[in-house]
């Protein structure tokens, strides 16, 4: 039975051949395919696994036309690079061309070109160019062709991922600036995650990219044949329709580089047709407007005269020699001049100005001051006097302006005199109030005295408040002398580092109690002229508020700086407290006005004094809870008063 069977079979082979071929030739060749799962609208996965997009349904075409068959694998795009180097994939559904992945790999014709797109958040302006990435966080997806580029740009920070969706996730948790990758995608991931209004896309700041269908090297085969598909499906339509199902609802803005190339030149085209037409229409308005102006300068010196006329103050202009060439009535009253005074030389009625520093210097300048009139009157005159100029900068002559400060100079005494009894009013005011309150206190101790005299406990109260208050009372009278006494000041060369090391050593324990950082930086060799002690003083007061400020501070560093400043020497002494409020900056050197529940109100008065004998000042800068600077302001070289 056996033999029976293999001899019926071997009749059929010989019988029946070509079914066997046929049966061969119709097989269906699979392809496997790998196609990055998170690149929509060309390549991705619907909610059921299933792949979708442009770079899919183009290759399901390519291959149904070919007799391919498909199998569709949804991976990562690094992914499927290494797979397909390996032989286990036969085509990458859509790669972007570069020579360099030419190299290892073959590519088709490209079906493809896109622009890469750069995503902002729409509060960043400074974005034109891939210069303008210095200092930002780039988000892009792994394998991405710009990221060579991006390592060119010094400063930039590269944050890669599997794919452009995790990246276009890491700007919108603000782990990234700015999004590198395809447009159709950005736009795309933008619109279902409703964030178009938060983001902005620029396109232009790097060429666009072609893509095509990636297989092994050396696989000529499939490669032909995926170009026959490609030009057959542009030629019957099915490229134009998939284009347009896919990728026009997010390509609208995205035109090639020659069409915008065109569009750019009809533009400026259009822009120089306006300018030209605009220049033709300009000179014409232009003659008509000189001839216009050539007829009114016949009435500009009517028109002159009643302007000069009608100001408050005495204008008078005059010519190199000195000769006025123009004056208002009001200059003519001012200096009772009777007739037309044009010609006559200014100097002959206004010796005292200096007229001549003016027309001998070089470019515009202004020279003012107060002179007296010897005619009787005492009247005093502010003046003015500027250089004239023409055209090509020339100095043809001066102009001189006078006003009569005569009764503001008087009722400015008047004020000065009133302001000085005000601030003394004030001084005795605060003194008043800060003596009342410790003889208050001595007060009360005394008229509890007879009865309360054996009371151990009122003993020991009498023995520590009443002491306490007459020491209070004491360092006022002290303030008070140290601010009217008139010392004689030793003036010496000292070392501004050295000095303020000296203090600074004084309170090292307390610094270091406090754990306050302290930080100088001042150069070796700059010296102030002194009064090592009176300074001292200062420094001391100055430091001792800055501590008291830091009490509550999380940063607690004071920094002192020194330098030289033109003809100043400055100091600045910067702590990190709670700073000065706005309410309080313009009574910080008033006497008797503190914020502190114990002070008396005259440490920063005396401190300005003594800067003020020493021919300098003290200005301060404060924010409430940011930190505070003083600066001491010497006068290089030491010039004290």
């Amino acid at each position: 039975m056996r033999y029976l069977n293999i001899f019926l079979l071997f009749i059929a082979l010989l019988l029946f051949p070509s079914s066997s071929f046929a049966a061969k030739a119709k097989e269906v060749h699979v392809i496997r395919v790998g196609f990055d799962k998170n690149a929509p609208p060309l390549s991705y996965t619907g909610p059921k696994g299933e792949a979708l997009g442009f770079n899919i349904e183009l290759i399901q075409n390519i291959a149904t036309r070919q007799g391919y068959r498909l199998k569709l694998i949804p991976l990562e795009l690094d992914d499927a690079l290494e797979m397909l180097k390996e032989g286990k994939l036969d085509i990458i559904a859509g790669l972007e061309y570069t020579s360099i992945r030419d190299t290892f790999l073959d590519f088709s014709d490209s079906f493809l070109t896109l622009p890469k797109t750069v995503v902002i958040p729409s509060s960043i302006k400074d974005i034109s160019s891939l210069n303008d990435l210095k200092g930002k966080v780039v988000a892009v997806q792994r394998e991405d062709t710009i990221i060579s580029q991006l390592e060119n740009i010094r400063g930039s920070e590269i944050l890669e991922s599997f794919n452009q969706l995790d990246a276009m996730d890491m700007l919108f948790l603000g782990r990234a600036d700015v999004f590198i990758g395809n447009r159709p995608t950005a736009e795309y991931i933008l619109q279902h995650a409703k964030k178009q209004l938060k983001y902005r896309i620029r396109t232009g700041l790097i060429p666009p990219s072609d893509y095509a269908f990636a297989v092994r090297e050396g696989n000529y085969k499939l490669l032909k044949d995926i170009n026959t598909g490609l030009t057959a499906l542009h030629h019957n339509g099915t490229y134009e329709r998939l284009y347009s199902q896919y990728l026009e609802p997010y390509g609208a803005l995205a035109i090639d580089w020659w069409r915008k190339l065109v569009y750019i030149l009809l533009i400026l085209t259009g822009i120089i047709f306006t300018i030209l037409v605009g220049i033709f229409f300009w000179n014409n308005r232009l003659k008509k407007e000189v001839n216009r102006q050539t007829a009114a300068l016949a009435d500009s010196y009517a028109f002159q005269s009643k302007v000069l006329d009608s100001v408050d103050n005495g204008i008078i202009s005059f010519n190199l020699e000195g000769n006025v060439t123009l004056i208002n009535h009001i200059a003519r009253n001012l200096l009772g001049m009777k007739g037309n005074p044009l010609g006559t030389n200014i100097f002959d009625f206004l010796s005292q100005l200096p007229l001549q520093k003016v027309l001998e210097i070089k470019g515009q300048r202004m020279i003012h001051g107060e002179i007296c009139l010897d005619d009787g009157t005492d009247r005093i005159l502010q003046y003015y006097i500027a250089s004239l100029q023409n055209g090509m900068g020339e100095i043809i002559g001066g102009i001189l302006c006078l006003q009569d400060r005569t009764e503001q100079n008087h009722l400015q005494a008047r004020l000065i005199a009133q302001e000085k009894m005000r601030a003394l009013g004030q001084l005795i005011a605060g003194i008043a109030h800060e003596i009342r309150n410790p003889l208050t206190a001595i007060k009360t101790f005394t008229e509890m005295l007879p009865k309360k005299i054996h009371d151990p406990r009122f003993q020991s109260e009498l023995l520590r408040h009443v002491p306490e208050e007459v020491e209070r009372m004491n360092r006022i009278i002290e303030d008070l002398l140290d601010y009217s006494r008139e010392k004689s000041m030793h003036l010496e060369m000292k070392n501004l580092n050295e000095l303020v090391q000296s203090v600074t050593g004084l309170l090292k324990k307390q610094f270091r109690n406090e754990g306050i950082e302290l930080e100088i930086d001042i150069p070796p060799a700059l010296t102030v002229l002194i009064d090592q002690n009176r300074i001292k003083q200062v420094l001391i007061n100055l430091i001792l508020n800055a501590i008291q400020a830091m009490n509550d501070s999380k940063k607690k560093q004071l920094y002192f700086h020194g330098a030289i400043d033109g003809q100043t020497i400055r100091l600045d002494i910067t702590d990190f407290g709670i700073g000065i409020k706005a309410q309080d900056m313009p009574h910080l050197f008033q006497p008797f006005y503190t914020t502190k529940n114990q002070g008396i109100g005259l440490g920063l008065y005396i401190c300005q004094k003594i800067m003020q004998e020493h021919g300098g000042h003290i200005e301060v800068k404060s924010s409430a809870y940011k930190g505070t600077t003083v600066t001491l302001l010497f006068t290089n070289g030491g010039d004290a008063p």
